[in-house]
Protein backbone atom coordinates (compact mmCIF):
# COMPACT_ATOMS: atom_id res chain seq x y z
CA UNK A 1 0.00 0.00 0.00
CA UNK A 2 1.37 3.41 -0.96
CA UNK A 3 1.85 5.94 1.86
CA UNK A 4 0.02 9.18 1.12
CA UNK A 5 1.63 12.44 2.21
CA UNK A 6 -0.32 15.39 3.52
CA UNK A 7 0.40 18.99 2.67
CA UNK A 8 -0.85 21.84 4.83
CA UNK A 9 -0.40 25.60 4.79
CA UNK A 10 -0.73 27.53 8.05
CA UNK A 11 -0.73 31.28 8.64
CA UNK A 12 -0.08 32.99 11.94
CA UNK A 13 -3.72 33.96 12.60
CA UNK A 14 -4.74 30.31 13.15
CA UNK A 15 -6.53 29.91 9.81
CA UNK A 16 -5.50 26.68 8.16
CA UNK A 17 -5.82 25.46 4.62
CA UNK A 18 -4.85 21.88 3.92
CA UNK A 19 -5.03 19.38 1.13
CA UNK A 20 -3.76 15.86 0.52
CA UNK A 21 -1.50 15.35 -2.47
CA UNK A 22 0.54 12.56 -3.99
CA UNK A 23 3.74 14.16 -5.32
CA UNK A 24 4.90 12.86 -8.70
CA UNK A 25 8.33 14.49 -8.35
CA UNK A 26 10.43 16.08 -5.62
CA UNK A 27 9.37 19.67 -6.41
CA UNK A 28 5.92 21.18 -6.05
CA UNK A 29 4.56 24.71 -6.49
CA UNK A 30 2.27 26.44 -3.99
CA UNK A 31 -0.15 29.26 -4.74
CA UNK A 32 -1.32 31.32 -1.78
CA UNK A 33 -4.47 33.42 -1.47
CA UNK A 34 -4.05 37.16 -2.02
CA UNK A 35 -4.91 37.75 1.65
CA UNK A 36 -1.80 35.75 2.68
CA UNK A 37 0.59 38.08 0.83
CA UNK A 38 2.89 39.85 3.28
CA UNK A 39 1.94 37.55 6.17
CA UNK A 40 4.00 34.88 7.85
CA UNK A 41 3.10 31.47 6.35
CA UNK A 42 4.24 28.07 7.61
CA UNK A 43 4.35 25.14 5.19
CA UNK A 44 4.23 21.69 6.79
CA UNK A 45 4.76 18.29 5.14
CA UNK A 46 4.08 14.94 6.81
CA UNK A 47 2.92 11.50 5.83
CA UNK A 48 -0.81 11.31 6.37
CA UNK A 49 -0.54 8.30 8.65
CA UNK A 50 1.79 10.29 10.95
CA UNK A 51 -0.79 13.02 11.65
CA UNK A 52 -3.90 10.89 12.16
CA UNK A 53 -5.49 11.45 15.54
CA UNK A 54 -5.41 8.55 17.98
CA UNK A 55 -8.77 7.04 18.88
CA UNK A 56 -9.99 7.61 22.44
CA UNK A 57 -9.18 4.79 24.83
CA UNK A 58 -12.87 4.42 25.77
CA UNK A 59 -16.19 5.16 24.06
CA UNK A 60 -17.60 8.66 24.52
CA UNK A 61 -20.65 7.19 26.26
CA UNK A 62 -18.33 5.84 28.97
CA UNK A 63 -16.37 9.09 29.22
CA UNK A 64 -19.56 11.10 29.88
CA UNK A 65 -21.40 8.55 32.05
CA UNK A 66 -22.73 10.30 35.16
CA UNK A 67 -21.87 13.82 33.96
CA UNK A 68 -25.50 14.82 33.37
CA UNK A 69 -28.39 14.43 35.78
CA UNK A 70 -31.09 11.91 34.88
CA UNK A 71 -33.46 14.79 34.09
CA UNK A 72 -30.93 16.49 31.77
CA UNK A 73 -30.20 13.19 30.02
CA UNK A 74 -33.93 12.61 29.43
CA UNK A 75 -34.33 16.17 28.14
CA UNK A 76 -31.40 15.72 25.74
CA UNK A 77 -32.89 12.41 24.55
CA UNK A 78 -36.31 14.00 23.86
CA UNK A 79 -34.64 16.87 22.02
CA UNK A 80 -32.54 14.47 19.95
CA UNK A 81 -35.59 12.40 19.03
CA UNK A 82 -37.49 15.55 18.01
CA UNK A 83 -34.59 16.67 15.80
CA UNK A 84 -34.36 13.25 14.16
CA UNK A 85 -38.10 13.30 13.38
CA UNK A 86 -37.70 16.74 11.81
CA UNK A 87 -34.84 15.48 9.64
CA UNK A 88 -36.83 12.41 8.62
CA UNK A 89 -39.60 14.71 7.40
CA UNK A 90 -37.32 16.59 5.00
Amino acid sequence: MQKLPIFAVFINCNIMTSTVIIPRKSRISVSVPQSYIGKQVEVFFALKEEVEKPKPSMPLSEMFRGVFSKEDAESFMRHTQTMRKEWDGI
